[in-house]
């Protein structure tokens, strides 16, 4: 997925991508009580597309409204929307290079997350862009399978599919203390307050260690993926599918877990190198994930 790519897509939709938007008021007003946007607060919004989110902060009583995308027709757009508004800036530029002159109390992405190619790496950078104490929000107002069924058309060159969020929790963790992880039919959400990094790494280092000890058991039933007798070949290979996402996902989150003990010690970058890797795995079983829940949903067990 090349940057490039996105811009020229997101110019072609730009025009009608306000006509075509699809939001429920209810939804969105969830996302934004979990996410803690309210009074006084710098806001900022990545990928902001049209400015379709930014009603929505001021009438909570954000101070002030950031909006930032990297494609120029959806930036004008939310520009030119919001040319009278004082409270309201908007920028056109890769939140990822963009040198901001302040930091933020809220940072929210909307119904983006999926268009980034390197998730771990955004949330890295997100995480620098927060004042102590601020929140940062990844959302969409439906569910998993829907974003990735809607992404699956004109859409799937410029999209990684969007992991799960316990995948995308494990990410966040290296920086937030996470308190929502929601995906179910109706939104999906991940939220967490930056953490203070001093005082974990403090916390982290009075715990002694030996040495590492690590024991994984499973219980029968995750750990039984025999097919049934006479089952056909797809039939064969959907069981082991299954088996496979729950299996890598447990393991991927103890390797997560683990990592945690290098930054305690001080190995940062050690650290960074093991979630790069958690965050590519992820990235696959999600995509793996996918294909399970599209065969299932055809009835083929």
């Amino acid at each position: 997925m090349e940057k490039k790519d996105i811009i020229a897509f997101f110019d072609r939709c730009a025009p009608t991508w306000d006509a075509e938007m699809v939001k429920s008021d209810v939804i969105i007003g969830r996302i934004l009580d979990n996410a803690e946007v309210g009074a006084g607060m710098n806001v900022l919004d990545v990928a902001c597309g049209t400015g379709v989110m930014f009603d929505y902060y001021l009438r909570r009583g954000a101070a002030s409204v950031t909006g930032i995308d990297i494609s120029p027709e959806m930036a004008k757009i939310a520009a030119e929307k919001y040319a009278g508004e004082s409270k309201v800036q908007v920028l056109c530029g890769d939140v990822e290079e963009y040198a901001f002159d302040r930091k933020f109390d809220r940072i929210v992405v909307y119904n983006a997350f999926p268009h980034f190619p390197y998730p771990k790496r955004l949330i890295k950078i997100l995480a620098g862009l927060l004042k102590e104490d601020g929140r940062l929000t990844v959302a969409h107002g439906m569910s998993r399978e829907a974003i990735d069924n809607h992404h699956s058309g004109a859409a799937s060159k410029v999209s990684n599919g969007l992991m799960t969020a316990e995948s995308l929790k494990r990410i966040f963790d290296a920086h937030f203390d996470v308190e929502v992880v929601i995906s179910n039919r109706h939104m999906y959400q991940v939220s967490g307050v930056k953490r203070d990094v001093l005082a974990h790494s403090h916390s982290g280092t009075a715990h002694s260690h030996g040495g590492l000890t690590h024991c994984h058991t499973h219980g029968e039933e995750a750990h039984d993926h025999s097919p049934a007798e006479n089952a056909t070949p797809l039939e064969e290979l959907l069981v082991m599918m299954k088996y496979l996402v729950s299996h890598n996902d447990a393991h991927a989150q103890e390797v997560a877990d683990l990592a945690r003990e290098l930054m305690a010690a001080g190995k940062d970058v050690a650290y960074d190198e093991i979630m790069d890797a958690v965050s590519d795995f992820d990235m696959v079983n999600a995509k793996l994930a996918a294909v399970l829940t599209k065969l299932s949903v055809e009835d083929v067990l």
